[in-house]
């Protein structure tokens, strides 16, 4: 079983360095070789996939200077976006630009490359340990590591480890959870989750939109191009970094409601198609990420999941919609 765990990167100025150059040449690696196979496609109508960052080293000896598995996954991820292209999954592969907030890559643990050591990271072609706020313990195997940052300021890396499940005592109790439009979910047994200021964000966000349209009017007046106008930018990424603590504050709310019901009950009966809401706080989409979470949280503590077709359909031959339902009390769970 495979699980993730994220912690805050704080390298020095010289590892800062690396990092981004490693950054630039992942990038590199995937324009150009999707520059070469997109050619090769219009071309003769068949993608060549023979040019691989091995034969680019050659002519460009800069791509030496970094981790040859990170743009080993470069390729790989490339490669994955055109399967997904031919199979009708997603668009054509899109080049990478260095102006995307985020920048990433991926490398392998080979032979104890990458490893953890009194609150360091151990990460291919750094010369020195990186430190990190390690504020859990990491299970398992680590068998990959992804290095994110943001603005090329914040940095994060993502630990992927090969973990085996956890086996706990079954006490055989159950819950019955069912879609909120409010607090996204109502259950038959009531549980204490608080909920996000979501209100204080909203407002802070609309706030700061204002202040970004009137800065757009301030910079078309002044006759200055918006990549050139610093307050205009300046007001920009205010209003990214606040839609950033939105989508935070929502992953942060699901994974705490996911927590406390897969470890403080056995099984879970849930509502697997909810009637959607206009004037929800929360959609159907949350609803799905939260049935994921619920998904493969239960593998790892060996509960029990279980969809109920609420329309009348019975999914499981363990318990009947009505059954559940009837005990559904609808309770308030969310603390305000």
């Amino acid at each position: 079983m495979l699980k993730a765990f994220k912690f805050r990167m704080y390298p020095t100025e010289e590892q800062k360095q690396q990092l981004i150059r490693t950054f630039g040449c992942v990038r590199f690696t995937y324009n150009h070789l999707l520059k070469e196979r997109q050619k090769s496609w219009q071309q003769t109508g068949v993608v060549d996939f023979s040019l691989t960052p091995a034969t680019l080293k050659k002519e460009y000896p800069f791509l030496k200077e970094v981790d040859s598995l990170a743009l080993a996954n470069a390729q790989l991820n490339l490669d994955r976006a055109f399967r997904n292209y031919f199979k009708g999954r997603a668009s054509f592969p899109k080049l990478k630009t260095k102006k995307s907030m985020w920048q990433s890559y991926t490398t392998n643990n080979q032979t104890h490359t990458v490893y953890l050591k009194n609150g360091h990271l151990k990460l291919p072609k750094q010369k020195e340990l990186i430190k990190i706020n390690q504020h859990r313990p990491v299970e398992g195997t680590i068998r990959s590591a992804t290095i994110s940052a943001r603005y090329n300021e914040e940095f994060y890396v993502a630990l992927l480890c090969d973990v085996s499940s956890i086996k706990k005592e079954s006490s055989a109790k159950w819950i019955g959870i069912a879609y909120h439009p409010k607090t996204l979910i109502e259950t038959s047994h009531p549980i204490e989750v608080t909920l996000p200021k979501f209100d204080q964000t909203e407002e802070k966000l609309q706030h700061a939109q204002r202040k970004l349209s009137v800065k757009v009017r301030s910079a078309h007046h002044r006759k200055t191009r918006l990549d050139q106008a610093s307050n205009y930018q300046k007001q920009k990424r205010k209003v990214m970094d606040l839609y950033l603590k939105q989508k935070n504050q929502r992953e942060d709310y699901l994974e705490q409601l996911s927590g406390k019901l897969v470890k403080q009950y056995d099984y879970l009966f849930v509502e697997s198609f909810p009637k959607e809401d206009a004037h929800a706080d929360f959609s159907i989409h949350d609803w799905h990420k939260l049935i994921t979470k619920l998904r493969y949280k239960s593998q790892w503590y060996n509960k029990k999941f279980l969809l109920i077709n609420t329309d009348g359909a019975e999914e499981s031959n363990f318990v009947r919609k009505s059954q559940v339902l009837e005990q559904l009390g609808r309770h308030s769970v969310i603390k305000e």
